[in-house]
């Protein structure tokens, strides 16, 4: 599984006025933060889903994969 990583490099430092925590419409989660200096950011996480398949034998221990079929 890949990793990704966003750095907001344009935030360090700054003083937060307000940070709020707010639920999506979709199930998803927002995070919002107010600088003193006027300026917001914003995060949110929505729900996703991602299919997996693969054809194994089973075998004593971990099982075997043939053959993975992810996208």
């Amino acid at each position: 599984m890949s990793q990704s990583t966003i750095e907001c490099t344009e935030a360090a430092g700054k003083t937060v006025h307000r940070l709020r925590l707010i639920e999506l419409d979709n199930g998803g989660q927002e995070i919002s933060l107010e600088f003193t200096d006027g300026t917001n950011f914003s995060l949110s996480i929505e729900p996703s889903t991602k299919r997996s398949a693969y054809l194994y034998r089973q075998t004593l221990g971990s099982p075997e994969t043939i053959r993975s079929y992810d996208e």
